[in-house]
């Protein structure tokens, strides 16, 4: 027979090991807690040149379509259109990014380097989003978002909206995975990524003056925006506003409008532009720059902290790749 002390040693071993068992199960309730999921982050900039001081709403796409306005995550563009949300239940799933005007919201007109107000809503889709994704909003990827609401919108009809866009865009070398900014800071030796941000910035400044100069992109009454238009912001809004209905369904484009479109912009001689740029040490600058000139562009990378061999190695290659 055991002693008293004995026994009361054994069942105080027996209570605690019952009790980190339970623990270990969750406290009893029958099975193991959830892990608590990893926020998504979406981040990105908004350009027309570039977008400040914009509200924007990034979107659950549920049941086909994007949940309303009130129960998306928003924030707030930064002086370099830059935006950044998480949602914090870890969402992986497709999403609708809106960038909305605000009564202090502007862009930068490429043409003079100057804010002008941004009066417009652009979009963005994407078919899902993970731990961070990056999204850009331009004219071109509100096309892509126009088309994709023409349909029931899931991962699958996304991805072909947005090829779509871009396959019809391929003249001007539309990619809408590329920052519309020159990023020294994360590309500075990477000649590709680089001519390709250069070019989108090329392309974004053909929208502008394509708004201010061609009789191809009209408002609803067949008004060339110029003349709808009685400011640059309004000319702007009526450019992007044409462009966007460019797409008949969700991944078919118009044969006539797709034409006109290309047209007005290919037709836009772009030469002196206020080309946004990531410094070497993170900041943005904004310079002035013929992008018609090899020795401009040069100047304008060296100046932004690119070594000169760097900036002379790459330079033709950049340069043949503007379209």
């Amino acid at each position: 027979m055991m002693s008293k002390r004995a026994t009361a040693i054994l069942n105080t071993a027996l209570i605690a090991s019952i009790t980190a068992a339970l623990v270990g199960c969750g406290g009893g309730g029958g099975g193991t807690s959830a892990a608590t999921p990893s926020a998504t982050t979406v981040t990105g900039t908004a350009a027309k040149g570039l977008v400040k001081q914009a509200k924007v709403l990034v979107c659950r796409i549920v049941n086909g379509a994007p949940e309303s306005d009130t129960s998306c995550v928003s924030t707030t563009t930064g002086s370099d259109g830059a935006y950044s949300v998480s949602f914090a239940d870890g969402y992986a799933g497709p999403v609708m990014v809106k960038v909305m005007p605000t009564s202090t919201s502007m862009m930068v007109d490429e043409s003079t380097g100057l804010d002008i107000p941004y009066n417009m809503t652009m979009r963005a889709v994407v078919p899902a989003v993970s731990g961070a994704t990056t999204v850009y909003v331009t004219p071109f990827s509100e096309i892509a978002a126009n088309a994709a609401s023409k349909t029931t919108m899931n991962a699958t009809s996304i991805n072909e909206s947005i090829a779509a866009v871009q396959t019809a865009m391929a003249g001007l070398g539309i990619n809408l995975s590329v920052m519309p900014m020159m990023d020294l800071k994360n590309y500075g030796s990477n000649s590709t990524m680089l001519t390709m941000q250069s070019n989108m910035i090329k392309q974004l400044a053909r929208v502008s003056l394509a708004a201010r100069n061609s009789s191809l992109l009209t408002d609803a009454n067949g008004v060339p925006c110029y003349t709808a238009g009685t400011t640059t912001s309004q000319q702007i809004t009526c450019a992007v506003t044409a462009m966007s209905n460019m797409m008949s369904g969700y991944a078919t484009p118009d044969p006539t409008k797709m034409a006109t479109i290309m047209t007005a912009l290919m037709t836009q001689n772009v030469t002196s532009v206020s080309v946004p740029i990531v410094q070497s040490n993170g900041t943005v600058t904004m310079p002035m720059v013929d992008m018609t000139s090899l020795t401009a562009m040069q100047t304008a990378m060296q100046n932004a902290g690119m070594p000169m061999n760097t900036a002379t190695g790459m330079m033709t290659t950049m340069m043949g790749g503007l379209r």
